[in-house]
């Protein structure tokens, strides 16, 4: 399937960590409701995961080793070598790049990997916040939700559950539970997401979602398998990553 240059620069950017706030919009929008462009944003994370996993570092090690052995050796001109090297370490790893492309298919995840290739923080859709590090003229409400954005996932955590106190909302619940489940408090996490799915009409797709990637972090597979399947059974925009990660789970 091929993809405009637009929209690989902007699933780029996301994994980079540089998306500024319209385009965070723009690429939530687009993930939820363009299914070629959520496709898009899977096969960059699988291949992402892939890389970890199969070892592209020790290959990099590798060509690396080989460059000092060839330097060694007199019989060659190393200086005609050293022109050269650059060009055959790149297309060394692109080999390497596009092998553990394919491989994806061939090897078996486990369930923390499916997680790691699955998972992404919701971004903050429900409060703008002020930028600059000068914090003595916010409001409680605003620092929460600036520290989430700053990925201050601690601190966003004791500000969302002060926010709690006075009344329950669906955005806070949501990025309290995506906060937690960052941090790896699996069980906080899953009481967000299951208070969020219990209480409030919105956001309830979202809070399964994340729910069963909970159950997936954790290795409870069966509750897991059951969200999966009840969000792979409608026509909600998760339907589809829910039915292709519940095939990689079984």
């Amino acid at each position: 399937m091929n993809h405009s240059e637009n929209d690989i620069t902007l699933v780029e950017k996301y994994f980079d960590a540089e998306l500024n706030d319209s385009e965070k919009k723009l690429f939530t929008d687009r993930v939820d409701n363009d299914e070629n462009f959520r496709s898009l944003v899977e096969e960059e994370r699988v291949l992402i995961g892939a890389i970890r996993y199969q070892g592209i570092g020790d290959n990099l090690q590798y060509l690396k080793a080989l460059e000092s052995s060839i330097q060694d050796q007199p019989k060659f001109n190393i200086s005609h070598i050293s022109r050269n090297w650059y060009y055959v370490a790149a297309a060394a790893v692109i080999g390497i790049l596009l092998l553990s492309k394919v491989m994806v298919s061939t090897f078996s995840p486990t369930p923390d990997q499916l997680f790691q290739a699955y998972f992404a923080p919701y971004p903050n859709m429900f409060e703008p916040t002020v930028r600059g590090n000068d914090n003595a003229s916010l409001s409680p409400r605003t620092e929460a939700f600036q520290a989430y954005e700053q990925r201050d996932y601690a601190r966003a955590v004791v500000l969302f559950n002060e926010l709690r106190v006075p009344k329950e909302e669906a955005g806070v619940l949501l990025l309290l539970g995506n906060a937690n489940l960052i941090l790896g408090d699996i069980e906080a996490a899953k009481e967000n997401f299951t208070t969020l799915n219990k209480e409030f009409d919105e956001l309830d797709m979202q809070a399964k979602w994340y729910l069963s990637l909970c159950f997936l972090k954790s290795g409870d597979m069966k509750q897991a398998k059951a969200i999966l399947k009840e969000l792979g059974d409608t026509e909600i925009s998760y339907a589809t990553r829910a039915r292709e990660l519940l095939k990689k789970v079984n």
